[in-house]
């Protein structure tokens, strides 16, 4: 998608468009955001199990990532999204499936997924306390 495409999405959804120094994120400010979202890639989510990406997939018929497109990736809870962000997203959305690709799931990188798609889990059998600690932070934030 274009970014104004995007823009357009972004406005329809009530999602505001910040500059990245003002932007926040759960309390962090965006370059913190994204280095602990980065963190995620090495989390053991134990979702592998599925014909696709997610083993629940099609027990729940599109799992956690259903509402992707009518959300813009979960980003509307947070009601506003830095531009650095917004421009570095638009190439990934799709008009019909939002960020998630058939067989694949998400195709975010993790640094520019909101918190609600980086902390929704199905198992943390596989998890370490560290892990855990990490999707803790971004679930509450920065307070926290």
């Amino acid at each position: 998608m274009r970014y104004d495409e995007f823009e357009q999405l972004l406005r329809k959804l009530n999602i505001a468009i910040v500059p990245k120094d003002s932007g926040r994120i759960r309390g962090y400010d965006v370059d913190t955001y994204r280095i602990l979202a980065k963190q995620t890639e090495r989390i053991d989510f134990d979702c592998g199990d599925g014909v696709s990406f997610c083993r629940y997939i099609h027990i729940r018929e599109g799992a956690c990532c259903l509402d992707c497109v009518d959300t813009c990736g979960h980003w509307q809870r947070e009601s506003t999204l830095d531009e650095d962000s917004a421009r570095k997203m638009a190439p990934y959305c799709d008009p019909q499936d939002g960020f998630c690709r058939e067989g694949t799931g998400c195709i975010l990188p993790r640094e520019l997924r909101s918190p609600v798609c980086l902390y929704h889990i199905c198992s943390d059998v596989k998890m370490t306390e560290e892990d855990k600690k990490l999707l803790r932070k971004l679930k509450c934030g920065a307070a926290r």
